[in-house]
């Protein structure tokens, strides 16, 4: 575990320098951005947000395989090109680009970085070279606004109203930051409940506040006061149940999403294995027409155990929804008690502004330690299982060219 704590050190570090470049300062459009967005697509597909020098701040993986080919690796701190060449480099030693094949790498970035992208057009085509892997570049244009916009929400606490509020610079920087926060949360399941808890959990815990200061103010305001704890408690007890459900049925290694998340990376990691085979072999032999009818049944059971994944995936987040409607139901009956409240409790709480809310910053900073507490077995054990995968592919590749 202590690479674990080094890496959050130099996550937390390099949130808090994001904090200082973003405070203070308007963004009218993506030029204004301190932060640049770029993804590398090679199925695998990662994204990497740079800061004002083009310097990694995070990296995150948008697929699978993604979260695979970047276990284990230090990126952060790297420059867009060095980055960049990591990449091509662990995509070829893992298999996923395939030598004797016609390989696509595609490419993005926000804003205006047309002298950036040509460096890394430049850097992916030396380097393919240096491999002597077949290959293209396509450059895809950066993620359209309304998109960026809901990345930015289900990948922060940022409430809807705040996100349509921000400009494009605006959400970039706060993509970024959220990035930076959840950096060691590999996979897409574990990053979601995190926002999806801390957000909720923030809001329980702020109210939790109001009502021990009504409490302070005496009898006078008792029956309200127990009326909206009574609140409070469903509140938390719909809290507890979300957080439960999700946890028991995806990021529970037992459990039988992460039971056919196993069976599709082995399928996957079969599928790759395949085609470097085929890559070795002459076109022309019999074995190799038997060898490509085994990569067709690969390939279809593949995607099999993707619907699978899927479809389970779907099913348990459905029903998180629909414990989610429940608990904003009760949200607004507090929204509608505490419009309610008389205005000599809103007085006091008025008062008492400044001192929530610097209780609230305290809460909300330490929540990650809270959120890794809890679930840093799980953490340890979504790593490693992404490190035996990716082992798997190295060696699988470095055996195919052996022979």
């Amino acid at each position: 575990m202590k690479r674990f704590f080094v890496v959050l050190l130099t996550t937390l570090m390099l949130l808090s320098t994001f904090v200082l470049f973003s405070c203070g300062k308007e963004n009218n459009d993506a030029d204004d951005a301190n932060a640049t967005r770029m993804t590398i697509d090679i199925n695998p597909s990662v994204e990497l947000m740079l800061d004002t020098e083009n310097k990694v701040v995070s990296v995150t993986a948008l697929n699978d395989d993604g979260a695979i080919l970047i276990a284990g690796e230090a990126i952060v701190g790297k420059s867009a090109e060095e980055a960049t060449e990591i990449i091509i480099q662990l995509a070829s030693d893992t298999g996923y680009l395939v030598d004797g094949e016609e390989n696509e790498v595609k490419i993005s970035l926000s804003g205006d970085a047309d002298a950036l992208e040509a460096e890394i057009k430049n850097k992916i085509n030396a380097k393919l070279d240096e491999l002597d892997i077949e290959g293209k570049v396509t450059a895809l244009e950066a993620m359209k606004l309304e998109e960026l916009r809901a990345l930015v929400l289900e990948s922060s606490t940022y409430t809807e109203a705040e996100v349509k509020e921000m400009s494009e610079g605006e959400l970039y920087d706060a993509l970024a930051l959220s990035r930076v926060e959840s950096a060691l949360l590999l996979t897409e399941d574990l990053r979601n409940a995190y926002f999806s808890a801390k957000e909720y959990d923030i809001s329980f815990t702020e109210r939790e506040e109001t009502a021990k200061i009504i409490d302070e103010m005496g009898t006078l305001y008792e029956v309200l006061n127990t009326g909206y704890k009574t609140l409070l408690k469903a509140y938390s007890e719909a809290l507890i149940a979300i957080e439960n459900y999700r946890y028991d049925n995806l990021i529970d290694p037992e459990c039988e999403y992460q039971m056919l998340l196993t069976r599709m990376r082995d399928a996957k990691i079969e599928l790759v294995q395949k085609k470097n085979e085929l890559a070795e072999m002459s076109k022309d032999s019999d074995e190799y027409a038997t060898e490509l009818e085994s990569l067709e049944k690969l390939e279809a059971n593949y995607q099999a155990s993707i619907e699978a994944y899927e479809s389970i995936g779907q099913m348990v987040n459905s029903y998180i929804d629909g414990l989610l409607t429940e608990l904003k139901a009760i949200e607004a009956e507090l929204i509608k008690l505490e419009n309610e409240f008389s205005d000599d409790i809103k007085s006091e709480l008025e008062s008492k502004a400044s001192e929530l809310e610097a209780k609230m910053n305290e809460y909300k900073d330490s929540y990650f330690e809270k959120f890794k507490a809890e679930h840093s077995a799980d953490i340890e054990a979504i790593e490693n299982e992404l490190l035996a995968k990716k082992q798997a592919l190295i060696e699988s590749k470095n055996s195919d060219k052996a022979e």
